[in-house]
C-alpha cells in the first residue's frame, strides 16, 4: 500500500471526462493512495487557488474541442505554479482526433513548472451529441474503462518513483501555423447554430445553466448565451434539469456534413481505441 496522495483536476461539460477521473480514482485508491477530484469546469471553480503544494502528483483531464483543450483551460493552465510536481494528462474525444492536445497541454504544464511524465485519449460520446448527433453514444465502454485502469497503474507506477522518465513529444506538423491562426482568429459577430438558447418559458429559475457555465455565457433571465463568450461545450444543455436549453434544430442536418468533410463513417468512429501515449509516435495524429 501507498499514502501517495494525486490531485485529479478536469474539465468536464457532458460528464465523460468525470467519468473517466471517477475509474482513475477509484484504482488508485485501491492502492492506498489518497485521491481528490477537483472539477474546474465551472468559472467560480478556477477562482479558487489550487493546492498544488499538498500534492505528491496531479492528473489533469480535460476534452478536445477543435484539436485543442478547452480554451478556458489553456488561459488557466499558466496561472498556476506546478513547483515541479510529477503530473500525468489525459484527453477524451469523439472519435475524430486529438489533434494539437497532447503536444500544446503538455508544453503548458511544462511552462507552469509541472513534469509531465505520460498521456492518454479516451473515447466518448461527442458532445453535440446532445444536439442530436450520434457520434460514439455507447461510449466509454468497458474496454475504455479497462484502459483508464491501466492509466491508473501506471500514474501509480511513475509518481511513486523519485526520477521517473519525463516523455517528450515531437512539435506536430503545422502547430506553428495553427496557432498563429488561432490568434488572429476575429471574435464572432452573430449568433450560430450551436450557441445554445432557452427555448420555452416553463423553467425553474435553479440557474444551474448560469452558475455552471465555464465562461460566465448564459443568462438565465433572458435565456441567451453569449455568443462572444460562448465555447459551445453543451454544459448548459447537458446540465439543464427542466430540458428547455438547446441549439439551432439545424445542427442535426450538419451531422451528415461533419462526417463526409473528414471522411468519417460511425463504423470507423466505433473501431478506434482508447490509448495511453508514453512516446512521440504514439501520440501522431
Amino acid at each position: 500500500m501507498n499514502n501517495l496522495k494525486i490531485g485529479i483536476v478536469y474539465f468536464s461539460a457532458t460528464n465523460v471526462t468525470h467519468t473517466y477521473a471517477q475509474v482513475i480514482q477509484e484504482r488508485l485508491c485501491d492502492y492506498g493512495c489518497s485521491v481528490q477530484l477537483f472539477n474546474v469546469t465551472a468559472f467560480t471553480s478556477r477562482q479558487e487557488k489550487l493546492p498544488i503544494q499538498d500534492f505528491d502528483g496531479f492528473i489533469f483531464g480535460f476534452p478536445v474541442f477543435g484539436d485543442f483543450a478547452p480554451s478556458v483551460m489553456n488561459e488557466w493552465l499558466p496561472t498556476l505554479d506546478g513547483h515541479g510536481k510529477k503530473c500525468a494528462q489525459f484527453f477524451t474525444y469523439g472519435a475524430r482526433t486529438t489533434g494539437y492536445a497532447h503536444f500544446h497541454t503538455k508544453l503548458l504544464l511544462e511552462q507552469a513548472g509541472f513534469q509531465v511524465l505520460f498521456s492518454a485519449e479516451f473515447l466518448g460520446r461527442h458532445s453535440y451529441n446532445v444536439a442530436g448527433w450520434r457520434i460514439l453514444p455507447e461510449r466509454p465502454d468497458e474496454q475504455d474503462f479497462a484502459v483508464a485502469r491501466e492509466y491508473a497503474d501506471l500514474a501509480f507506477e511513475r509518481f511513486s518513483q523519485d526520477s521517473p522518465a519525463v516523455f517528450s513529444l515531437q512539435k506536430p506538423f503545422g502547430y506553428n501555423q495553427i496557432i498563429t491562426l488561432r490568434e488572429k482568429r476575429s471574435k464572432r459577430t452573430e449568433r450560430g447554430w450551436t450557441n445554445p438558447i432557452r427555448i420555452i418559458e416553463a423553467c425553474s429559475m435553479c440557474r444551474d445553466c448560469e452558475n455552471e457555465c465555464p465562461t460566465q455565457a448564459f443568462d438565465a433571465d433572458t435565456g441567451l448565451s453569449d455568443f462572444e463568450r460562448c465555447i459551445e461545450c453543451m454544459h448548459c444543455v447537458y446540465i439543464c434539469p427542466d430540458r428547455v436549453i438547446e441549439v439551432d434544430e439545424r445542427m442535426k442536418d450538419v451531422y451528415a456534413d461533419f462526417l463526409a468533410n473528414w471522411h468519417l463513417t460511425e463504423e470507423m468512429m466505433n473501431e478506434k481505441k482508447s490509448k495511453i501515449i508514453t512516446s512521440a509516435w504514439q501520440a501522431a495524429f
